[in-house]
């Protein structure tokens, strides 16, 4: 299952919105980019960038909201 790391409040929003709209099943991970959450150890091992969002798919791991909504609309275009 899709893991989505973030908030709403933040670039994280724009995989929500394709999430929704390609009505893909997700866990949603909260993740809030204020304060010291994205710094963790656990965080930092799946995104290095210390930033949010970040999506976990299987052993794939993307982050950057642009290059997880590509990844979402070519894997939907995949399973069509």
């Amino acid at each position: 299952m899709l893991k989505r790391y973030g908030i709403p409040q933040s670039r994280a929003f724009r995989p929500l919105g394709l999430l929704y709209e390609l009505d893909l099943p997700y866990e949603q991970v909260r993740l809030d980019y204020r304060g010291d959450a994205v710094s963790d150890p656990d965080c930092l091992a799946i995104n290095p960038n210390v930033r949010i969002p970040h999506l976990v798919d299987a052993a794939l791991v993307l982050w950057g909201s642009m290059a997880i909504d590509l990844y979402l609309a070519h894997k939907q275009a995949q399973a069509a």
